[in-house]
Formats: C-alpha cells, sequence, structure tokens
C-alpha cells in the first residue's frame, strides 16, 4: 500500500512540474534570450489569463513582425505570454521582445517598444 502511494505521488509530481515547466522555461528567454523590436501585424483580442511565478500575464494568438537586432526581420505567428497590464496589443503596435537563440518563432513580450528597461521586472505587474 505504501509503495502505491509513493508511486502515485511521483506521478502526479511529475505531471504537475511537466505541465508547469514549459511557460516557467520561456521566462528563462528574459536574461538568455536575443532581443528583439516586434510589430503586432494581427491579434486576436481574446486572451487567457496566466501566472507564472507570481507574475501575471495574458496569452494572446498574434501574427508579429519581429526584427532581432543584428539580424534579418521575419514574420512569425502563434501564441505569446504578455505581460498583464503593461502592454497594449492591437494592430500596429510596437513591443520589445526576447527571442529563443535556437528557435525564432520562441519569443516573450518584455514590454511596450521603445519602453523596456530594469523597471519592467522591479514587480509583477498590478493586479486587476
Amino acid at each position: 500500500m505504501f509503495v502505491a502511494l509513493v508511486i502515485v505521488t511521483v506521478v502526479v509530481f511529475l505531471i504537475i512540474r511537466g505541465a508547469s515547466g514549459s511557460k516557467q522555461g520561456i521566462l528563462a528567454l528574459e536574461t538568455n534570450g536575443l532581443p528583439a523590436r516586434g510589430l503586432v501585424l494581427a491579434c486576436d483580442r481574446v486572451s487567457t489569463g496566466r501566472t507564472i511565478n507570481g507574475r501575471r500575464f495574458e496569452t494572446f494568438s498574434m501574427t508579429l513582425d519581429v526584427e532581432p537586432y543584428g539580424a534579418a526581420p521575419y514574420v512569425c505567428t502563434g501564441s505569446y505570454l504578455v505581460p498583464r497590464g503593461q502592454v497594449e496589443t492591437v494592430p500596429g503596435a510596437s513591443l520589445e521582445l526576447m527571442v529563443d537563440r535556437k528557435n525564432k518563432n520562441q519569443l516573450l513580450v518584455i514590454g511596450p517598444g521603445g519602453f523596456s528597461g530594469p523597471w519592467l521586472r522591479a514587480q509583477p505587474p498590478n493586479a486587476y
């Protein structure tokens, strides 16, 4: 009985860790990513709220024109994390991004275009 309980506990822990690990790993792009500027070409106005490490995000489906510093620009489409309450994701909006060096379609929005800095990571965005 005890062995079965331990096995179930380990399996549940691994499932929870696996489910949350992919989004927590993307936050590593803040320090390890390639800086880029993005332009919102299209955005679905319906978002999904998410909290990771006490920080609040919204996940938007967007098409972005991404311009990494020192590299050729490209267009990508996907669902991306956006800091809640700090960025408007309307078509034409400029965004500061961090792009994964190995997978250019994996990126993190870190703030509004031209205004990003250490102050954005000073505390979690305000709750609504």
